[in-house]
């Protein structure tokens, strides 16, 4: 018979009584207040059996502090373990209960408590357990605590090795954090970036589908309020020395990556180009656009998160067979940020706790042994959550769901990351972050978010702030009256003519190009009203009134093909016939027609089998 530590059930009280040795079964029956107990097994199982029923199974539970209560009722209403979980259990209460000492199953030195008769290896017996949630009341929810403002600065706790005495002492360090509300932000960024791939200026390989260097850097410098880090000011205090390294690039990655998961984009060459889809998006509201993206990205399989962590190593070897589906992970990491109130802010480390005591099955990698830390040997074949599952969800929350505007962050520079590295098992410590996410200490959900995680049905967006830096003129001219962000800059001088480096004219020949581009003129209209705060001068107005004339006049029906008919009569017939009208027309005039000269049929390319087809069935044929 196996160990029942190789199985995750026990059918019956019996089948796990009958597995002990009677000296370890007679100290169970000495917890039981019967009197003298039996000495012999069959006796002494029957006899604990006996007394794990009605009025006396009440009595025990009863007798069982508050703790050891929770560990009862935790597992006699999970539908998924008949086991008691650790890990779950302490993330939930902050403590374990009280079990018995020693060894299990050694009779010399095991003592048990009445958490042992309830208990089988840390498995229930099923038919206990139902007999349990007969009066056993179920377990308090999980709740995650979360606070509705936060300071400017964070005290963390920080670990002083001493060399003599060969110890690690707790110390309290204050570190300044930066906030970043992202709701508004992501609106405007996500036009500001679809207009840079329109001008063909984001460059990813053609393998990883990964921005170049210079494509990042492009990106970063037209975002509204730059990248996280972009404007990270090097500490001056006595640990300062420790911030003289460059943060790698967050948000641009992210708009790339989440832009090709949202399918908005497509590979030309080296370049992205919008699809009918990602031009669709320069006019549809941010927040539609925004809603398909965060959609598709749960459910893509173009990248992983976790490759992002660069400080987790052999992810591409023995260990990538190792890794879980990304798609399932999202839905565990989207299902626990479901459960968080919105607007009011929570510690990455209380996130980490409730995913962990409310039993999400959010695993990265089920055999880490293939997987090493940056510049440390041996793997991570001991590691805890807070080494892996936790690098990969700061990953998630920083780079793509802050960024879609989902939730605000407040973060530190990554050396300073409230992640707990330290291994329960083995005193395993690492110094440095291992990766640019380790920074994230708190985040919000926003109302924007709240709509697209489903926890509110109805999302009514704020009016993007009107700035007044821009001045329309009669004259056809448009006045840089403000200071220009990049993104305003890369929509002008892709629609108008550029005359100064803070005048532009419109240019009917310029404007044109645009609108075969993908391009609108009302996409103009609306960036030009709300840059100025005026409206338009009425020969700006006729301009572009005109202008839209001019392109809505002629209309695209598809490729076709021409056929030239001898005879006028044969035209008429065959595109008046039932069995042809459907698939051609006529591409003549009945004047020209009259004359007598050959006619011309019209067929569309997607019906021109059709056409074939039934110009045989009136006695003609169409050569190749």
């Amino acid at each position: 018979m196996p160990y029942y530590s190789q199985i995750d059930r026990i059918p019956t009280l019996l089948e796990a009584l009958n597995i002990h040795t009677v000296d370890v079964l007679k100290k169970l029956a000495g917890l039981l207040l019967g009197g003298k107990s039996p000495t012999r097994k069959a006796e002494l199982v029957e006899y604990i059996h006996q007394s794990l029923e009605g009025s006396t199974l009440i009595r025990l539970w009863g007798q069982c502090d508050r703790l050891q209560q929770a560990a009862i009722a935790e597992t006699v209403y999970s539908s998924t373990s008949d086991r008691y979980e650790k890990i779950r259990f302490v993330s939930k209460y902050n403590e374990a209960p009280s079990w018995g000492a020693g060894r299990y199953g050694y009779s010399h030195d095991f003592k048990p408590t009445a958490l042992d008769l309830f208990f089988y290896n840390s498995i229930m017996p099923q038919d206990l357990k139902q007999r349990l949630r007969g009066f056993v009341p179920p377990p308090a929810s999980t709740q995650i605590a979360s606070q509705e403002t936060i300071s400017a600065t964070l005290s963390v706790t920080r670990m002083e090795f001493d060399r003599q005495t060969r110890t690690r002492t707790p110390y309290e360090v204050e570190f300044p954090m930066q906030m970043r509300e992202t709701e508004q932000v992501a609106r405007r960024e996500l036009l500001t970036v679809l207009r840079l791939v329109d001008l063909g200026k984001v460059a990813v390989s053609d393998k990883t589908f990964n921005p170049s260097t210079a494509t990042l850097k492009a990106i970063e410098q037209v975002l509204e309020e730059g990248d996280y880090y972009s404007e990270w000011k090097f500490d001056k205090s006595p640990e300062g020395w420790r911030y003289n390294y460059s943060i790698g690039q967050i948000k641009p990655f992210a708009w790339v990556m989440l832009l090709q998961a949202g399918k908005l984009v497509e590979l030309s060459g080296k370049n992205l180009r919008l699809t009918k889809a990602g031009q669709k998006a320069l006019i549809e509201p941010a927040e539609k656009t925004l809603q398909i993206i965060w959609k598709n990205w749960q459910k893509t399989t173009l990248f992983d998160e976790l490759r992002r962590v660069d400080g987790i190593k052999g992810q591409t070897g023995k260990g990538k067979r190792s890794l879980t589906a990304v798609a399932g992970r999202r839905t565990q990491l989207v299902a626990a940020l479901k459960d968080c109130p919105v607007g009011e802010w929570i510690r990455i480390t209380e996130f980490f706790r409730y995913i962990l005591a409310a039993g999400y099955d959010l695993v990265v990698c089920r055999s880490l042994e293939n997987l090493t830390i940056d510049g440390e040997s041996g793997s991570y074949y001991d590691a805890n959550f807070n080494i892996v599952e936790a690098r990969y969800i700061v990953c998630c929350l920083f780079e793509y769901i802050a960024t879609l505007g989902i939730i605000d962050v407040s973060f530190l520079h990554p050396d300073d990351s409230l992640a707990n590295f330290k291994n329960d098992g083995n005193d395993y410590y690492i110094d440095n972050p291992l990766s640019s996410y380790d920074g994230l200490a708190y985040f919000r959900i926003t109302p924007l978010g709240a709509y697209l995680l489903g926890i509110s049905d109805l999302y009514i967006p704020k009016e993007l702030s009107q700035k007044q830096i821009l001045r329309i003129l009669p004259n056809l001219e448009v006045v840089a009256v403000g200071e220009l962000s990049r993104a305003d800059r890369l929509m002008l001088d892709s629609s108008l003519q550029n005359v100064s480096d803070s005048v532009w004219t419109f240019d009917r020949g310029k404007l044109l190009e645009a609108i075969a581009q993908g391009r609108s003129v009302e996409e103009l209209k609306t960036f030009l009203v709300a840059n100025s705060g005026e409206i338009l001068p009425q020969t700006v107005l006729q301009f572009l009134a005109d202008l839209q004339t001019r392109t809505t006049s002629l209309q695209d029906l598809g490729a076709a093909r021409l056929i030239r008919c001898v005879d006028p009569a044969l035209a008429v017939l065959i595109a008046n016939d039932t069995r042809t009208k459907a698939f051609c027309f006529l591409a003549d005039r009945p004047t020209a027609m009259m004359a007598g000269a050959a006619c011309y049929l019209v067929v569309p390319t997607e019906t021109e089998t059709k056409f074939r087809n039934a110009l045989k069935k009136i006695g003609y044929s169409l050569p190749n």
